[in-house]
C-alpha cells in the first residue's frame, strides 16, 4: 500500500506542517482529530464577499465557499463565509491556504464545499484533483488528503462522508480521516459509478448501468438500470440522483444535443430505486443540467437547474413531474454557473449562481417555499 501525504494548513496557507499517515490493511489513510471547536473570524472584508459555493446543514446552518470580488487577474484565495441563523447575518471562517478554481494556476485550488455540521468540512476541486481538504474543528485546523482518482462528489450520510474518486466510492467516519473505499468486497461485483445521492442513513451510488444503494453504509444491493431511450439519436444518461426520503427517490436522465438543448427524463421510485418510473411530462429541452434536487419529506417537489445561453433557468414540478414551471434566475446570463443546489427542508433550499470576479457575479439565492420563489441573500 502507498502512503498518503497529509498538511495541516494554517489558516494563513504558509509553513505547511507535512504528515505522514500509513495506511493499513484495510486502506484506511488515518489522521487524528483535534477536538471540535468552531474557528469564526472577525467579520472583516465580508462586503466584498462573493460565493461560488455554498453547503448547509439545516435551514439556518450553512457554510459558502467564496473569495473577493475585486482583484488582479483570475486568481483569488479561497476565503469561508459561515451563517448559524439562516443567512441575516455572516462571519468568516478560517480557510485553508487554497485558490478558488480558476483553470489556469497551478495551486492548489477548490470549487466546491461540503460541511456535515460546525466542526466538520471538506473543500476539494470537482472533476480536476483527487485532493480534499479537511476539518475536524471548525476550521481551526486543515488537512489535505489525496485520494487515487478525479473527485466527482461528495456527500454526508449519517456519521460518514463519502466521495466518488475516479469511478470508486470512498467514506470515512466524521471527525477524522479514516478513508476506505465502499463496498469493495460487494457480493455482486465491483462498484463503480459517478452519481452520488444521500438521504438520512441511505446511499446511492450509480453508473451507467447499475445502482448501488444502502441503508445502513455496511450492506449494499445492486439494481439494474435499464436504458430509458434516445433523444435525436442521443441516448440518455443518468444525470442525476436526488432522495425525498429512503423510499423516494429520482432520477435524472439527460441526453445533450449541443447548443444548450439537452433532452431530459425524469424516473420515479417508490422503493428506494429498485423499480423506477417515468413522470408524465417531461422537462423542456433547453439549458445544460447543472443541478437536480428533491426537497426531503416533499416527494412531489421535483427541481432542475439548468444553464442557458440567456437567463440560467430552474425547472420545478409540484406534483411529481405531471407539470414543469419554468423561471428564469435573475442577474445570470451567457453561461454563468449554477452550483449547490439543495434542499434542507421541506420548504428551505439554496442555490450558488456565478463565480467570484470582474466578469461574473457570484450570488446565493434562498427560497423558503420548496423552490417556487427565489430571492438572494446579502453577505
Amino acid at each position: 500500500m502507498k502512503m498518503h501525504i497529509m498538511k495541516v494548513l494554517s489558516a494563513a496557507g504558509a509553513g505547511a506542517l507535512i504528515l505522514l499517515g500509513l495506511v493499513g490493511g484495510g486502506g484506511a489513510a488515518m489522521a487524528a482529530a483535534a477536538t471540535a471547536q468552531p474557528a469564526p473570524v472577525a467579520p472583516l472584508g465580508l462586503h466584498n464577499f462573493q460565493p461560488a459555493a455554498a453547503s448547509f446543514t439545516s435551514p439556518t446552518s450553512g457554510v459558502a465557499l467564496g473569495g473577493a470580488s475585486h482583484g488582479v487577474g483570475l486568481a483569488r484565495m479561497a476565503r469561508l463565509a459561515a451563517t448559524v441563523d439562516g443567512g441575516a447575518h455572516w462571519f468568516l471562517m478560517r480557510a485553508p491556504g487554497v485558490w478558488l478554481d480558476n483553470g489556469t494556476s497551478r495551486a492548489p485550488q477548490v470549487n466546491r464545499i461540503v460541511f456535515a455540521d460546525r466542526a466538520n468540512g471538506w473543500l476539494y476541486d470537482q472533476g480536476n484533483s483527487g485532493h480534499i481538504w479537511a476539518t475536524h474543528n471548525g476550521g481551526a485546523f486543515w488537512r489535505e488528503i489525496t485520494l487515487p482518482g478525479k473527485i466527482q462528489a461528495m456527500a454526508v450520510s449519517g456519521h460518514t462522508v463519502y466521495a466518488v474518486a475516479g469511478d470508486h466510492l470512498y467514506r470515512s467516519p466524521l471527525g477524522w480521516n479514516g478513508w476506505t473505499q465502499a463496498g469493495a468486497w460487494s457480493r455482486s461485483g465491483p462498484m463503480t459509478g459517478s452519481m452520488l445521492a444521500v438521504s438520512g442513513d441511505s446511499v446511492w451510488f450509480a453508473g451507467s448501468t447499475h445502482l448501488w444503494h444502502t441503508a445502513d453504509g455496511m450492506r449494499w444491493a445492486r439494481y439494474p438500470l435499464r436504458p430509458v431511450g434516445t433523444y435525436h439519436g442521443t441516448p440518455y444518461q443518468l444525470a442525476g440522483i436526488a432522495a425525498a426520503s429512503p423510499r423516494y427517490v429520482a432520477f435524472l436522465y439527460a441526453a445533450p444535443g449541443g447548443m444548450f438543448h439537452t433532452g431530459m427524463k425524469v424516473m420515479v421510485s417508490f422503493n428506494g430505486g429498485r423499480t423506477e418510473w417515468q413522470t408524465r411530462q417531461t422537462p423542456p429541452p433547453v439549458g445544460d443540467v447543472a443541478g437536480f434536487a428533491m426537497a426531503p419529506g416533499r416527494f412531489g417537489a421535483i427541481t432542475i437547474a439548468v444553464v442557458t445561453p440567456g437567463l440560467d433557468t430552474i425547472y420545478r414540478s409540484a406534483n411529481l413531474g405531471q407539470t414543469w414551471s419554468t423561471f428564469g434566475i435573475r442577474g445570470t446570463g451567457g453561461g454563468s454557473a449554477l452550483t449547490s443546489l439543495q434542499f434542507m427542508s421541506p420548504t428551505t433550499g439554496c442555490l450558488v449562481t456565478g463565480t467570484p470576479g470582474a466578469g461574473s457575479h457570484g450570488q446565493l439565492l434562498w427560497t423558503t417555499d420548496a423552490g417556487l420563489t427565489w430571492y438572494p441573500v446579502r453577505f
